[in-house]
């Protein structure tokens, strides 16, 4: 029903964010690094696929030219600590695990940090964009995005899994 299409759904986005943040984040920070991104083009991101995204991505939102330690942290909080949680959710989802009360504990308590984290960045990006030249209608699509995925979550493991009869 609702909750099948959901879970195949769900694999699928565990799936990007397992790569995003166990390659592609790693083929950032230790490939071309916050301070090769402050020397643009001339520097190491120009040599790579993943440099050139974030060279691009630099255009969208400017402050990543020069990014401050907070929003370095934010970042790579992600390739540190949620990429775990992704392969988990995957290996979960494709074992039919989802709605067991350990995973659905877990899943929350993930989704609580991710919200608090986007929705913190999200909030900074909104009410500095006009100093940063930030395209705001892209930051919020690029990075809302997991905002939607973790509220997926939560509507599969809340409102959409098995009740007892």
């Amino acid at each position: 029903m609702a909750s099948r299409w959901l879970d195949r759904l769900l694999i699928v986005l565990f799936l990007f964010t397992s790569f995003m943040s166990l390659v592609y984040a790693p083929l950032f920070v230790f490939g071309c690094g916050w301070q090769g991104l402050t020397l643009g083009a001339d520097g190491p991101c120009a040599a790579s696929w993943v440099g050139r995204a974030w060279l691009g991505y630099v255009q969208v939102e400017p402050i990543y030219r020069d990014a401050p330690v907070w929003l370095q942290l934010v970042n790579e909080l992600d390739m540190f600590f949620f990429s775990w949680f992704y392969v988990l959710s995957v290996i979960v989802f494709v074992a039919r695990r989802q709605d067991r009360p350990w995973y659905r504990r877990l899943a929350t308590f993930m989704a609580g940090m991710m919200t608090y984290a986007i929705g913190f960045y999200l909030i900074w990006e909104v009410l500095t964009y006009k100093q940063t030249g930030a395209q705001l209608a892209s930051v919020v699509i690029f990075n809302g995005m997991w905002l939607v995925i973790f509220g997926l979550l939560m509507l599969r493991v809340h409102v959409l899994r098995p009740r007892a009869a």
